[in-house]
């Protein structure tokens, strides 16, 4: 069976579109959520952008051939500040169910560091003596799931850099590199998509030994980014990883303001 919270995040990672506006604004996305080219779930985001400030909630949940497999439901939300440009989180919440089994992460945040992290639920005892904990220091210049692929820059920049992300259990940096240039088109766009590669590269909350992750770390994700209007700012409407079940996909159908 395929681990929910992998799935989760990715679609997350996918579940903006806010740029940065003089007056509020309200935008909408919608994913299908496909493994091996069979729909399996779906995801919506909605999105409100004010002078200085910015909010973002999410759904995904199961269909189709997802729903008789295995059942799961998620919410991700996120609320900051927008300073100098830049987004910056405040307030990072995650919480989702996959048959019957229930997790949460609720992640405050000041200026791009990490005040306080509650999980639940707890873990009890020992620790594998595989895991590598997640340090003080580990929680300095980080970014969110969701605000963290927000990126303003040129077309031909967005793909050079390294994201940061922590969610709450696991600090880890996702790695872009530049691989071109594709078509898309979603209700409410249409045009070049900038296409990056992405390798995930662990740094704590994690075990060294997980199958999964070791698998992952040899694979390049594609995530494309497209231009919301003359904002600036690229998001994501699509993203492929490779799964050991199959690649995961996950494709906008609606991109744009609401």
């Amino acid at each position: 069976m395929l681990n929910a919270r992998p799935i989760l995040l990715l679609a997350f990672l996918l579940g903006l579109a806010m740029p940065q506006a003089a007056g509020a604004q309200s935008f909408s996305s919608d994913y299908v959520v496909s493994l091996i080219g069979i729909p399996i779930g779906r995801a919506s985001f909605q999105t409100s952008i004010g002078r200085g400030d910015y909010s973002v909630s999410g759904t995904l949940g199961s269909s189709g051939l997802g729903s008789l497999v295995s059942r799961t439901d998620g919410t991700s939300s996120v609320a900051g500040r927008i300073r100098g440009g830049a987004l910056q989180a405040e307030r990072y919440r995650l919480a989702y169910t996959s048959d019957g089994r229930s997790w949460s992460s609720d992640v405050r945040m000041s200026g791009g560091r990490v005040r306080s992290s509650t999980v639940a639920p707890q873990r009890e005892g020992p620790r594998p003596t595989d895991y590598v904990p997640v340090a003080q220091g580990h929680l300095r210049s980080v970014v969110d799931p969701l605000s963290g692929v927000m990126i303003r820059a040129e077309a031909s920049e967005v793909c050079n850099r390294s994201l940061p992300l922590y969610d709450g259990w696991s600090r880890l940096d996702l790695r872009l590199s530049p691989a071109g240039t594709r078509r898309f088109s979603a209700t409410g766009f249409s045009g070049q998509a900038v296409v990056c590669h992405a390798r995930i590269a662990p740094v704590s909350g994690y075990r060294r030994g997980s199958k999964g992750l070791n698998f992952l770390q040899g694979q390049t994700i594609q995530l494309w980014f497209a231009p919301l209007g003359e904002t600036g700012i690229f998001a994501p409407v699509y993203a492929r990883v490779p799964t050991q079940i199959g690649p995961l996909s996950l494709t906008a159908t609606r991109f744009g303001a609401r």
